[in-house]
């Protein structure tokens, strides 16, 4: 990090967002930026989880301020950083974003427009919530991990087409274009399995297609897993989808973008604060977007523990 000038604001750009659409635009952003007055340092995010370690050093140097430039992996890594802190309360540490990434879910939820200058309008404006956060204990091989989320988790189907968007990204593919084509090449090879769910006290146990857990309403390029989450209430919404075959998928396809799908009489919908999930066989995982292991997972949720910068279309309650 070095020993320069501490200035306001602590930019954390991601290279690889949007399939290396942060790399082309650094200088645009940076120009956008000191345009609009900000007095900041540009920090590189060069590998996965450097952001956490960017953003835990920075917290150290003072900063309390941060913008994320990136998409929906790289604001997870930096409310990782944040969060695994332990300078100052988390709520302390103000955190906007300027979205570069290809699916930029966390955004819809939040009302942030996905374009540059209006993004940045909207920090400097500088209207706040304290957002939920979900915390999930995993295990990855033999080593037992823990992670927090700011949007949505997965497991399943879920995770998997997660798995494959985020191989296709690598490629340098981009757009919603590739979620839709996971989705598909997915579904060709997905086996539904028994899965065991505890909702707080309630449990559930059936074949399930996937399980989506949301604190924000969207993921996978703009897909409205979870219409009726909201993201500083104190619980997840839950959303369960059944064993429901390529017939149902695709007389459901147009209702996973505007929520409708989630009338299907094979999908449940529940509120939990604590979630455990389970199967007798492996099932994959991920927490916005970025793959997990594929055993057990438990998660809970944090109450009001991030402070966002939303936008003017954001419809949930303001933070005094």
């Amino acid at each position: 990090m070095g020993k320069a000038k501490l200035t306001n604001w602590m930019v954390i750009l991601n290279p690889q967002a949007g399939s290396g659409q942060g790399r082309k635009d650094v200088e645009k952003i940076r120009k956008r930026l000191q345009k609009a007055g900000f007095q900041f340092e540009l920090f590189i995010s060069n590998y996965p989880q450097h952001a956490i370690h960017l953003t835990m050093k920075g917290i150290e140097r003072g900063y309390r301020k941060l913008i994320v430039a990136g998409g929906d992996g790289t604001m997870n890594e930096v409310a990782n950083g944040v969060l695994q802190q332990q300078v100052c309360a988390p709520s302390e540490v103000i955190v906007g974003m300027i979205p570069v990434g290809t699916g930029n879910d966390w955004i819809k939820t939040f009302g942030i427009p996905n374009n540059y200058k209006k993004a940045i309008k909207r920090i400097r404006k500088g209207k706040t919530i304290l957002q939920d956060v979900g915390l999930i204990n995993y295990q990855e091989g033999e080593l037992q991990k823990q992670r927090f989320f700011t949007n949505m988790a997965g497991f399943g189907f879920d995770a998997l087409v997660a798995k494959k968007a985020n191989r296709l990204k690598e490629k340098g593919r981009t757009g919603w274009r590739i979620y839709l084509q996971s989705l598909v090449t997915g579904y060709l090879n997905y086996q539904t399995r028994k899965v065991s769910l505890r909702l707080d006290d309630e449990k559930v146990e059936d074949l399930i297609f996937s399980t989506s857990i949301g604190i924000g309403k969207y993921n996978g390029g703009g897909m409205m897993q979870a219409p009726g989450a909201i993201p500083n209430n104190g619980v997840f919404q839950v959303t369960v989808i059944r064993e429901i075959g390529l017939g149902g998928i695709l007389k459901n396809l147009p209702g996973l973008f505007n929520g409708q799908f989630v009338n299907d009489e094979r999908v449940s919908v529940f509120q939990a604060s604590k979630v455990v999930v389970a199967s007798e066989n492996q099932i994959e995982g991920e927490a916005d977007g970025e793959n997990l292991g594929n055993h057990q997972f438990e998660l809970e949720i944090l109450p009001q523990q991030l402070q966002v910068i939303v936008g003017k279309k954001s419809k949930v309650k303001l933070h005094e």
